[in-house]
């Protein structure tokens, strides 16, 4: 994927990362590539981490325990931000849907990460979820299916990232 150098002066660029679990262990290579990469492209590019889903806060740290971020404060950013997140978008329904789904206790805030990836959705109209496993793997998982209805899903293939770079740079 090439940019036009003088997009790559203005781009404002959020990637969130799902480092976590093992269903991302066969793809961390790959994602390490496009982080790598992402961090020489762009002017301005801010990346942060989760675990599987998105719910109130996201880490500014791999490690996902000394930098919380609030996604209100995320949400702060010029809105003309693009938002690119990138996981495999597979757990359990209740990670997703119930309120408090987190399995980590620190991330509970009493909003289901349904609703907190809607608000990035409505913050960032500009944003593309990047999935790793292949796209016919896709229809086998119904948290998914819930994320492509919030995000347009693309495969963290060349080709899908040249799809994604379209979307996103749509006026």
């Amino acid at each position: 994927v090439v940019f036009d150098r003088a997009l790559k002066d203005k781009l404002k660029v959020g990637l969130a990362i799902d480092n976590g679990g093992w269903s991302m262990d066969p793809y961390i290579p790959l994602v390490q590539t496009l982080f790598d990469y992402a961090r020489s492209q762009f002017k301005e590019l801010k990346t942060v981490f989760f675990h599987n889903t998105i719910y109130a806060t996201v880490w500014a740290d791999p490690a996902r325990c000394r930098k919380p971020l609030r996604i209100d404060e995320l949400g702060r950013a010029d809105p003309a931000t693009r938002l690119v997140l990138v996981g495999d978008a597979s757990m359990a329904p209740y990670e997703l849907m119930a309120q408090d789904g987190s399995i980590y206790a620190e991330e509970r805030s009493g909003r289901p990460s349904i609703d907190c990836l809607r608000f990035l959705a409505q913050t960032f109209p500009r944003s593309a979820w990047l999935n790793p496993k292949p796209a016919h793997m896709w229809p086998y998982t119904r948290s998914v299916a819930a994320i492509r209805e919030i995000f347009p899903m693309y495969e963290l293939t060349i080709d899908g990232l040249e799809q994604a770079v379209t979307h996103l740079m749509k006026p």
